[in-house]
């Protein structure tokens, strides 16, 4: 069940933030949370969610990773061959990322490991509920371009049902010294995703 399957996420949340504060490491900060709106355009389906993802630096090169993401997919199943709203999208992430530090305070390179599961769930005629499980793989930098903006650059690898290789980059703007304007995107040749929102560094 859902229910079971979000337990390691919210053990996950509910913990990391009793030993984040001691034992993270200096230099670019790896406790985190954002939150915003994301848009998925796909063929022939898109995809609009709002989502949570947070980061808890727990030890020097390490942090664990929660996420997510619900919403609605537009044009899923083609409008044809269904009757009724479009579907309910929601996604669940948990998963660790190793960071290291190649010029202190300026650049890291990092590699993360996610399980996910998400659900496709329906009231409308012609429509199944579906699930799907699997992970995501990245490695990337982190670069600190001045003192206020923060631009980072990934390859991920994604399975399950919308498998494929994405690159992704991610600008990171400072307002203050804990709150900052976070924007993303992740592309390849089926599917764009586009991510707008807000980090608050703890």
């Amino acid at each position: 069940m859902i229910s079971r399957k979000a337990l390691g996420v919210v053990l996950i949340v509910s913990m990391a933030p009793m030993v984040s504060s001691v034992m993270a490491a200096k230099g670019f900060s790896y406790s985190f949370v954002d939150a915003g709106y994301q848009y998925t355009s796909g063929d022939p389906e898109n995809l609009k969610v709002g989502l949570v993802n947070a980061s808890f630096g727990i030890f020097d090169y390490v942090a664990l990773r929660a996420g997510f993401q619900r919403g609605k997919i537009e044009d899923y199943p083609p409008s044809e061959a269904r009757n009724g709203d479009d579907p309910d999208f929601t996604e669940y992430q948990a998963g660790v990322r190793g960071h290291y530090p190649l010029m202190k305070k300026k650049l890291d390179v990092f590699g993360t490991g996610t399980w996910f599961y998400n659900s496709i769930n329906s009231n409308s005629s012609g429509v199944s509920s579906i699930s799907d499980a699997g992970g995501l793989f990245d490695v990337g930098v982190r670069f600190q371009a001045t003192k206020k903006w923060e631009l980072d650059a990934a390859v991920e690898y994604r399975t399950g049902d919308y498998d494929g290789t994405f690159g992704v980059v991610e600008s990171i703007y400072k307002i203050t010294k804990k709150l900052s304007i976070s924007l993303n995107t992740r592309q390849n040749s089926d599917i764009q995703k586009y991510f707008g929102g807000l980090r608050l560094d703890f």
